[in-house]
């Protein structure tokens, strides 16, 4: 129906037929466009005259005037409309011209329509971040297996290593990946997991512990490996550079596929599908290309053109499988019970009073004091011991105390600490740098870049000439008293011949965001009878990443933290009848990061209000003055945009050129008020999409001042803080009747990815989006409230009422606008049916109504001075 408003009728014709665009206009900028209305001669005989002139929207930002003294429409004498687009609020601006005309000689009605749009912004910014080119899925090049390997040989630069054993294949079972991947699959989902769960135990114990985890990882393998397919290419090119081939990688960049050096990546001569495939072993890792080392037997000359294959590294899944395959099982660790801590007691004066922190700070934190001298006086032998730290309140800083003690008390203690990431790992070897170079090693993976180690933790590190890292001979590695690495490498130690017991204390950072066997791997490989575990992470803040729908409904997105956290001995309620707070369990409570503003939110909505805000009021309040904020003393702004997500290639990741213009004035306005000192690097953007960060990175590189600002996902900066955060949340899709309108909001309807986002910012918190697609989600509207009701909403005007109690779950405000664009939409088309059947019953209007023009207001209504 709304293309049949659209359309000339009646021997009317309205100019701009594809719709009245403005484009880009500036804040300060106020700009018309003309639009002719025309009766064709042969219908001189009908007496035409606009009826109705109106705007759709109430709360319009155009208005429109018809020009001359009359409202009838003549055989070839055009008549002009001049519509005004008037900017109040940065990004898309629509709405719609309705005019309604009436044929006096019929007595008949008929709408002719036409769309209005404009986009308040920088020209400037739109021109340089428009798409590229028009966005399309990536296709894939479906090629047939079972033609031979050519092997490669591992980068030379990797140098040798000898292992104590071989690592086994652990090759997935072809009947599990049938069932869970077979052409049925997608058919029913119950169904799936139910068949798939008939290879699973039947109970989750020790004794069926590995075999439970080993299933999940073998779906999880074989997603991974099919999501890797989807990047085949086919007709490309290699470009020589001996001894090796320079391979141009769309979307290497964000990781698009992921390659890092040592991965394995297939070519084959397009068109001739006989020819085996020659494995092509990653060497460097470019920004847009990577180089690879083949076989000698390979050649090739320019203009040939190849296939490619990307494959699975299964290396970390290889030694996940091996660690959850071999004997070690203690129950203390896998399923901790109340029998397990019968040794275990509070903390006595005593013992407080016997140790004297290494970080004095420690001592005036009564949780932090409590959680290291717990640490230090658990018993050899006892279940794994949880630090739950929220955001800003020191866990790491409480772990590297807790290390610190147990060397002071014990010179026989050996520590192995790991994070699931390398940045998150090489925070914890920073923070033990004072150990020094013959005490603390730092061991990383071969393939790791040697240029995204901290220059401070080289000399902790073993590299070869070649810029490489290498694994020391085990003779080495037994003399460090503390070794730190990541999940993965963390079982590396047993590999290389460290006997298990070796390390008397295993230490998990953030152990939230990994899978249980990731978390599980380093333990499992090293620790004895008499090895304590500690825990440190917040189950509230990012989880582990699954790719395999199957693998996460069955339970490997549950870390080992927040399923042991579970269990009755870890309860932190004052009721706990054995473990607990002080003996299992200790929550720190003292944030050291956030402005109460900027904490209050997330402490109610996660940590019951526990959380108490300490931060240092030079910097904590140091922005609560700043001109942009709505209301003094209350540093947080929602900016409210309606802007536009677009795509462009192959790549499916969106930005928002509106979102991203914003971005850049509010890092503007603070690096250039000299009143705030605010440093470019004391600022911090968060987005959830690749594509936004490079958009906004390309902004700010523009101006050198504000090239040190921190650009990244969620999970970049998980354990990281900033002076000042900028969240842009890009998704602005408001298409509510044809999607899935819980959808719409991407991954970032994510409570855990919510929580870490909103909690990074010490002084100044600044989130952009749509407030009409973020409400969709009860969190969010939650959120968004709670600024409104504080005085800290810029921006779109917020379109419910946040007094209300916000209802969790589906079935709240997104049922309620997707009823109403359903209900807008069925009134158009009763409109339009009305019209088409409509005829006037009034008398004829005076064809030569003197006086002045006819307005359309901002606000909708229709104005004119007739006598």
């Amino acid at each position: 129906m709304a293309a049949e408003a659209e359309q000339d009728k009646n021997g009317v014709t309205v100019s701009h037929k594809e719709g009245i665009d403005f484009g880009v206009v500036g804040t300060d900028d106020s700009v018309y466009i003309d639009v002719t209305v025309l009766k064709v001669a042969h219908q001189s005989r009908s007496r035409i005259v606009i009826e109705t002139i109106s705007l759709r929207k109430e709360d319009s930002n155009f208005s429109v005037t018809l020009a001359g003294k009359s409202r009838s429409v003549k055989p070839n004498e055009a008549r002009t409309l001049s519509v005004q687009f008037h900017p109040v609020f940065d990004g898309e601006c629509q709405d719609v011209l309705e005019l309604i005309f009436l044929d006096n000689s019929t007595r008949n009605r008929f709408l002719i329509t036409r769309k209005l749009c404009a986009v308040v912004g920088s020209e400037a910014d739109h021109k340089q971040l428009q798409p590229k080119s028009t966005y399309s899925r990536r296709k894939t090049a479906p090629f047939q297996s079972g033609a031979p390997i050519i092997r490669s040989l591992r980068p030379p630069t990797w140098g040798t290593t000898e292992w104590t054993s071989r690592l086994p294949e652990f090759k997935s079972p072809e009947r599990l990946i049938q069932v869970a991947f077979g052409s049925h699959s997608g058919s029913n989902a119950k169904k799936v997991l139910l068949s798939v769960s008939q290879f699973m135990p039947h109970a989750f114990t020790v004794n069926t512990y590995g075999e439970h985890f080993q299933v999940l990882l073998y779906i999880e393998d074989e997603q991974m490996r099919q999501d890797l397919e989807m990047y085949a290419m086919t007709e490309v090119e290699l470009s020589p550079n001996h001894p090796r081939y320079d391979l141009q990688v769309k979307g290497l960049e964000e990781g698009r596929p992921s390659v890092i050096v040592g991965d394995s990546i297939l070519v084959r001569q397009t068109g001739v599908p006989d020819s085996p495939w020659y494995e092509g072993r990653v060497h460097q890792v470019h920004q847009t290309h990577v180089s690879l080392r083949f076989d000698d037997t390979f050649s090739t000359y320019k203009g040939t053109k190849f296939d490619i294959k990307f494959t699975l590294n299964r290396l970390p899944a290889r030694r996940m499988h091996q660690a959850l395959a071999n004997s070690w099982k203690e129950s203390r660790i896998l399923f901790p019970r109340a029998e397990h801590i019968s040794r275990n007691l509070r903390v006595s004066v005593m013992q407080r009073n016997g140790i004297s922190p290494v970080n004095r700070r420690i001592a005036e934190d009564p949780e932090q004091f409590e959680t290291v001298v717990a640490i230090v006086h658990q018993p050899p032998g006892s279940p794994p011991f949880v630090v739950f730290g929220p955001p800003g309140t020191g866990k790491t800083v409480t772990i590297v105390e807790a290390i610190h003690q147990l060397l002071l008390r014990d010179s026989e203690a050996r520590i192995l600490a790991y994070a699931p990431s390398n940045s998150a790992a090489d925070l914890i070897a920073r923070k033990l740098l004072s150990l020094g170079s013959t005490k603390l090693f730092r061991l990383n993976s071969l393939s790791r870049k040697f240029t995204d180690l901290p220059k401070e933790l080289i000399k902790y590190s073993a590299v070869n000439d070649n810029s490489t890292f290498v694994l020391p001979p085990v003779e080495d590695l037994r003399k460090y008293t503390v070794v730190v690495s990541t999940c993965i490498s963390g079982g590396v130690p047993a590999n290389l011949g460290i006997q298990r017991g070796h390390f008397t204390h295993i230490f998990c950072d953030e152990a939230g965001q990994a899978t249980e066997p990731e978390v599980m791997l380093p333990i499992k490989s090293n620790a004895d009878e008499f090895t304590n575990v500690v825990l440190a992470g917040d189950n509230k803040q990012l989880g582990p990443i699954v790719h395999s729908w199957i693998a996460n409904s069955l339970g490997l997105k549950v870390s080992y933290l927040a399923r042991i956290m579970q269990r009755d001995i870890y309860s932190l309620a004052p009721e706990t009848p054995s473990g607990g707070n002080g003996i299992t369990i200790v929550k720190l409570l003292n944030n050291f990061r956030s402005h109460p503003a900027i904490l209050d939110f997330s402490n109610n909505q996660f940590y019951d209000g526990e959380l108490i805000p300490c931060g240092n009021p030079a910097l904590i309040q140091s922005l609560e003055n700043w001109n942009e904020l709505p209301k003094k003393k209350f540093p947080l702004i929602f900016h409210g945009i309606l802007g536009k997500d677009d795509r462009e290639g192959s790549s499916p990741s969106f930005f928002n050129i509106g979102e991203a213009t914003l971005v850049k004035k509010y890092v503007a306005s603070l690096v250039s008020d000299r009143k705030l000192r605010v440093r470019p690097e004391e600022i911090g953007v968060i987005t959830p999409y690749h594509a936004q960060r490079c958009k906004i990175m390309d902004l700010l590189y523009r101006d050198p001042k504000l090239r040190a600002v921190t650009v990244g996902s969620v999970e970049e900066f998980q354990g990281q803080e900033r002076r000042v955060i900028i969240m842009s949340t890009v998704r602005s899709n408001t298409n509510y009747v044809e999607s899935d309108i819980r959808r719409t909001l991407g991954f970032v309807a994510n409570p855990q990815r919510f929580n870490v986002a909103i909690t990074r910012a010490q002084a100044l918190l600044i989130v952009i989006g749509n407030p009409n697609i973020l409400a969709l989600d009860p969190l969010w509207r939650a959120f968004l409230n709670y600024i409104h009701l504080r005085g800290g909403w810029r921006g779109q005007a917020i379109t419910w009422n946040p007094d209300h109690p916000v209802a969790p779950g589906p079935g709240g405000y997104d049922l309620e606008m997707k009823k109403r664009a359903e209900g807008e939409a069925a009134e158009m088309m009763a409109r339009l049916k009305s019209l088409i059947l409509q005829k006037s019953e009034g008398s004829e209007y005076d064809f030569d109504l003197s006086d002045s023009d006819f307005n359309v207001g901002p606000d909708g209504a229709v104005r004119w001075d007739a006598d």
